[in-house]
Formats: structure tokens, C-alpha cells, sequence
């Protein structure tokens, strides 16, 4: 307890105090994978994809050292420079990890690829429509990087974060893949159930169903969300049951064995966020974890949909996995 306080107490000072430039820098690296998984796909998307690797300043001066991994999933209509080019606040990721370096929190890799399509995105599930994204992320990224990079290979050593889909796809795959990913961190996670905008109520299946209809502005993003997923789940949302294998919440009722083994999972999200299934989904997901009496973290804050993006990964979502990757979290029971 006392090395967590210590831990988190110096984090703490560094999201307060130091400057946003640091001295010494770490690297982002842009590999191209050509996947298997995702080859055939019926949209004819390209199977090589991008995948931005960011490697701590002590990755090429310890050449005998391991790292831990984060895998970082980016959200619908979005890509991973994202991460990088200011588009949240000026969130620049590799300044804010070379800054936690500096107080010898942000020794890990942090891997994010391209899951953009012609639809918006794939929900990081396999699909006909879009190929084999679960396997894409959960076997062949995982095993590229671990033959390319010194990483550390224990699941333990390796998370899972993701912001609106890439949250989504972050507590899917963390279910489906407790061996393989150690902690989850779901930012503002959409389309987690069938509530919401996703309701069977909603108006969003009237526009949905008849493509002479012409939805207003307000709706057209759900609208434009709810066909890429009938595409990416390969049904229309009304066939019986044939979103639940997918979604989230749906998964956590049926069975919560798969996140029985977990070292952590925390789902945050905005108050004021106006994708009502954000909201809604992650207190219905928090729900489930505490009946399946699974330990967790849920946090609200003040802001909307892809507000204080900059301020939660500086402060919290990167700080967290820096403390689950140094042994260090409170919990401790974590195991390999």
C-alpha cells in the first residue's frame, strides 16, 4: 500500500508540475502488417494495415530490456495520428509518455492501429463484411509486435484502451481474451447495449430501415453508427439475438468468466456526453461486473463525448497503466 501511495503520489507531481516538453524522447515507428485475418474481407478494405508503435527513450538504450505493451484503439471515423497530431486538446502521446519517462513511469510500448474503413470503422470484431479484426488485434498484432519488438509477454504486461468504438472494442476483446491482455481502460465507450440511441425504440431503425428517408443532422451520426455495425455484426439489428454475441454488456450477463482473470478494468465517461449509449452502457456494463462481483473502477467527469481527451490521458489513463505495468497497483493480484 505504501509503494502504490508513493507511486501514485509522484504521478500526481507529474501531471502537475512538469513542463509538457521533455528532454529526452522516445520514438514513434509506423509499421505496415499485411494480415491474414483480415485478407477477403467483402469490402475489398486492404489488408496492409498501419500500426504506430511508440517506444520509450529507454527502448534503444536498454537493448537487453523487455517492455510491456499497450494496445490502444482509436474510435469510429477516426485513425491513430489522431493520438498524436493535437486533434484532442493538443494531446501529443509521445510527449506525454516521454513525460512520464522522466519519473520512470512510462517505460512501456504503446501500439495503435489503423481499424478506419470505407464504413467508419470494423468494432474490432470478426466479421464477413470486414474480416477478422478480433483475430487481427488478439493474435496477429499481438504476436508481430512481440516478434519485432522486445516486449514483455506475460499478460500481465499487456492492456487494452480505447476511446467511443475503440472502447467498445477494448471491453470486447478484454472479455474474449482475459489470457492475452492483462488490464482494460474503456474511455466514453459506445454501443455497449441496446440502449440509447441503439434502443429498439429508437427513431434511428426508422431511417435505418428505409434508405429514402433522410435522417436530421442530429441523427445521422447514430444513423451512420448503427449501419456500420448491422454490416460489422453481419444482422439487422431486430434478428433475434443476433447482436448479443457482440455487445458488451450482453456478453458480461451471459457469462463473466472471461473477466474473471483481469488485473483491472475501469470504463470512464463524460456527464454531459450526448451519445446516450455512452453513458447508459457503462453504468448497465458497471452493473454487471459488480453482480458478477469482479472488481472495478468507474468514473464520471464533467464534459462531453471527446471532451478533456488530453486531460484524462495525462492524468489518468496512461498514469494508470504505468502503475499496473511497474507492479505497483494496489490490487497486486495480478497474476501471469
Amino acid at each position: 500500500m505504501r509503494r502504490s501511495l508513493a507511486f501514485a503520489l509522484r504521478l500526481l507531481f507529474l501531471a502537475l508540475c512538469l513542463p509538457a516538453t521533455a528532454t529526452a524522447q522516445g520514438r514513434i515507428l509506423v509499421d505496415t502488417i499485411r494480415s491474414k485475418a483480415i485478407a477477403g474481407n467483402a469490402i475489398g478494405d486492404t489488408p496492409n494495415r498501419e500500426v504506430f508503435v511508440y517506444t520509450p527513450p529507454s527502448y534503444d538504450r536498454t537493448p537487453n530490456r523487455r517492455f510491456p505493451v499497450l494496445y490502444l484503439l482509436h474510435g469510429f471515423t477516426s485513425h491513430p495520428r489522431e493520438w498524436l497530431d493535437g486533434s484532442y486538446q493538443g494531446l501529443d502521446l509521445q510527449k506525454t509518455m516521454d513525460s512520464l519517462w522522466r519519473v520512470d513511469a512510462g517505460d512501456f510500448l504503446v501500439v495503435m492501429p489503423n481499424a478506419d474503413n470505407a464504413m467508419g470503422g470494423t468494432f474490432y470484431v470478426n466479421s464477413a463484411a470486414f474480416g477478422k479484426w478480433d483475430d487481427f488485434v488478439s493474435q496477429e498484432l499481438v504476436q508481430y509486435i512481440d516478434a519485432r519488438y522486445r516486449t514483455r509477454t506475460d499478460r500481465a504486461s499487456r492492456g487494452l484502451a480505447g476511446q467511443s468504438m475503440g472502447g467498445f472494442g477494448a471491453l470486447y476483446l478484454a472479455q474474449k481474451h482475459s489470457d492475452v491482455f492483462g488490464s482494460v481502460y474503456a474511455m466514453s465507450p459506445c454501443c455497449t447495449g441496446m440502449v440509447g440511441e441503439l434502443a429498439p425504440t429508437s427513431e434511428v431503425w426508422r431511417y435505418l430501415r428505409d434508405s429514402t428517408l433522410t435522417p436530421p443532422p442530429t441523427m445521422a451520426g447514430s444513423v451512420r453508427l448503427a449501419r456500420t455495425m448491422t454490416a460489422a455484426f453481419g444482422a439487422p439489428y431486430d434478428k433475434a439475438g443476433a447482436w448479443s454475441p457482440f455487445l458488451p454488456v450482453d456478453i458480461l450477463t451471459k457469462d463473466a468468466s472471461g473477466l474473471r482473470r483481469s488485473c483491472a478494468v475501469v470504463l470512464e465517461y463524460g456527464l454531459d456526453d450526448a451519445i446516450a449509449s455512452v453513458p447508459l452502457g457503462s453504468r448497465a456494463y458497471a452493473d454487471g461486473l459488480a453482480r458478477a462481483k469482479i472488481p472495478y473502477r468507474l468514473d464520471a467527469f464533467a464534459g462531453g463525448h471527446t471532451d478533456r481527451t488530453r486531460q484524462r490521458f495525462e492524468q489518468r489513463v496512461l498514469p494508470f497503466f504505468a502503475q499496473q505495468f511497474s507492479g505497483a497497483a494496489p490490487s497486486g493480484s495480478c497474476t501471469p
